[in-house]
């Protein structure tokens, strides 16, 4: 396995007023292989998203290492950061924030060719245009004529311009109709075989990131609690947080399942011991004063809890 990008015990302060500190990631670390889809999920506030963004360099971190393709980035300069950026991209969940509302479609798609002074232009805006799914002629328009999901394609047709080999897609389906979700997601696994993409899915939902992440890695208050093969989590998760993550998907053969019980505590004043004990039903006294490392179970599988619900 060929380890592109590498993030050790990451984390990212923020600094307010009165002295106190938001930490909005804790400590993590990860790895993407190569043409490997990992799944970051997470609720809302968990970290996922300035996580996502530190992973490219567009936040700085406060402690920890990240090195991409065997480079360290984090202490890079703009300028020195500038070639890497062809090869990094993101996708973010606002389709139409992401496009100038004033600049036609191929104009948009064809930005980053132009800052780095690609040759063929115009012939690869069709190319990249063709590869998402939509027509030539969506090049001569503007955003507010597209869709949602049109919009997005765009975004990822300009992502992908440069022949990048990681990409990472922040809640990029989320604002989207379920079918239209569907849609997205083969799209991504359709670019991801053609190109040898590696991507970092973030996402809230585990049963959008069921359909196409090798590797699930689960967020919580800015650290990772649970981490394996996709499969493997889905089936049988190992940490309560990812358990009731699961459960609180909806399926036809049963009721809307119940919210998952209390609300994610501030990063700014966390919980003493395992972050989640003020919302496990298993939770101990241990899990009030010990913080859980994050530990391996099994072949590529880890857990942060003191009390699994399984083992291997």
């Amino acid at each position: 396995m060929s380890i592109l990008l590498e993030a050790r015990d990451v984390e990212r302060r923020y600094h307010l007023r009165g002295g106190r500190v938001l930490q909005a990631v804790a400590g993590v670390s990860l790895h993407v292989a190569r043409g490997e889809a990992l799944a970051l999920v997470g609720e809302s506030g968990c970290g996922k998203s300035t996580l996502g963004r530190a992973l490219v360099g567009l936040n700085g971190v406060s402690a920890g290492s990240i090195r991409f393709e065997g480079q360290e980035i984090t202490a890079l300069s703009e300028r020195r950061m500038r070639p890497l950026r062809a090869r990094m991209q993101m996708v973010f969940q606002d389709s139409y924030a992401s496009l100038n509302p004033r600049r036609m479609a191929g104009d948009a798609i064809a930005e980053p060719l132009r800052i780095h002074r690609r040759p063929d232009i115009a012939a690869r805006v069709r190319e990249l245009l063709d590869w998402v799914g939509l027509p030539e002629t969506a090049a001569a328009r503007y955003p507010h004529e597209f869709s949602g999901g049109q919009r997005q394609r765009l975004n990822i047709a300009r992502a992908i311009a440069l022949g990048p080999s990681l990409l990472v897609a922040d809640e990029p389906v989320s604002a989207l109709d379920v079918s239209v979700q569907a849609q997205i997601i083969n799209l991504f696994r359709d670019l991801q075989a053609r190109l040898g993409l590696a991507c970092v899915f973030i996402s809230h939902d585990l049963a959008v990131v069921r359909q196409m992440a090798d590797r699930i890695a689960v967020m919580y208050l800015g650290t990772i609690v649970e981490e394996g093969e996709g499969l493997a989590v889905m089936a049988a998760p190992a940490h309560p947080y990812t358990r009731a993550l699961l459960e609180a998907v909806p399926r036809p053969d049963r009721p809307l399942p119940p919210p998952l019980a209390g609300e994610v505590p501030s990063p700014i004043s966390p919980p003493p011991g395992c972050r989640f004990h003020t919302r496990c039903p298993i939770a101990q006294a241990r899990c009030r004063a010990e913080v859980p490392k994050l530990r391996e179970i099994g072949v590529r599988r880890s857990v942060a809890c003191h009390f699994p619900l399984h083992e291997g």
